[in-house]
């Protein structure tokens, strides 16, 4: 049986409603972590969904309609798709996007192990008259969303412009508090604010060949695992048959990060994680994550955090 605001074809059939009433469902996506999808129906062919996963999943994209047209923002984490002709590109935080069916990815991945986000979709095919005539008092032309970005060619993302910000927010501030109605206002206002872009507000979109990537997270696996030794990154690159600034430019596409900063804060956290349980010294956890004293240790510490490590341990 289907319920209200859950197409099992958009899911999979791992998914299991948790929640549901006339005005949407509460789904876990039944990925390995947490992933939790909050989905409302606000009019007739147009849903909105706030995800929250928390997963180093990667999740094959499942059926769609063949027009649908999907805006989607991502608050905090990174967002990584992968297309049907293997290359891969990025949601990062702060972005939003706009696809249509044909260009939507097969499979999706979160490469910082979390995302934060909302999608509006609309279902062109689903969409009412009802629907249709209110959208045109407005006017909003539902036929034509998305015509001007080029969605028949790519994946649309862009910088979040201010009007936009501020849509956004409110949307993710009012997720546990406000009733439908507010969330119908506001899509209403997503799709007029939509309806006025044009491709100049784009940002140039770059699409990573999918062993490029592989190889980039295969090194970065090997920095993880490899804490306490300073391996050369041109020797790492290399031995992948990557150009070195090509590596740097995937690395910092997938991660958000230079290589450098993306380790130093990892090894931080796990500092962090350390110096709370209180069983290691700091000059020992200076030597476990590669620092040759526990002075260097202490000062790439207050970098990340703000504070020297004794002081960390002590105020927490």
């Amino acid at each position: 049986m289907q319920h209200e605001g859950f197409n099992q074809d958009w899911y999979g059939v791992q998914a299991k409603i948790i929640s549901n009433n006339a005005n949407g469902a509460v789904i876990d996506y039944g990925c390995s972590g947490r992933g939790i999808v909050k989905s409302y129906n606000l009019f007739e062919g147009i849903q909105l969904c706030f995800l929250d996963f928390e997963t180093d999943a990667i999740m094959k994209a499942q059926k769609f309609n063949p027009d649908i047209i999907q805006i989607t923002h991502c608050q905090t984490g990174r967002y990584e798709c992968e297309f049907s002709n293997h290359t891969v590109s990025y949601l990062p935080a702060g972005y939003f996007s706009v696809a249509a069916t044909e260009h939507l990815p097969v499979s999706f991945s979160f490469p910082l192990r979390k995302y934060y986000g909302v999608s509006l979709v609309i279902d062109r095919q689903q969409l009412s008259e009802e629907t249709r005539r209110m959208m045109q008092t407005i006017p909003i032309d539902l036929e034509k969303i998305g015509s001007t970005l080029g969605l028949e060619t790519r994946w649309y993302v862009s910088d979040t412009p201010a009007q936009l910000q501020h849509l956004f927010a409110e949307l993710y501030a009012a997720s546990e508090t406000e009733p439908i109605g507010y969330f119908k206002i506001k899509a209403i206002e997503l799709l007029y604010h939509m309806d006025q872009l044009t491709q100049v507000n784009g940002c140039d979109l770059k699409y990573f060949n999918k062993k490029q990537i592989q190889a980039t997270k295969a090194i970065r696996e090997y920095l993880i695992a490899h804490l306490d030794q300073k391996v050369p990154l041109e020797q790492l690159a290399k031995e992948a048959h990557l150009n070195l600034s090509v590596f740097h430019l995937v690395f910092s596409h997938i991660y958000g990060d230079t290589p450098y900063a993306h380790l130093k804060k990892y090894k931080m956290n796990l500092a962090a994680g350390w110096l709370l349980e209180n069983k290691m010294k700091i000059g020992d956890i200076a030597l476990e994550l590669g620092y040759s004293n526990a002075s260097k240790f202490s000062r790439a510490f207050q970098s990340v955090y703000g504070l020297l490590p004794k002081d960390y341990r002590k105020n927490k």
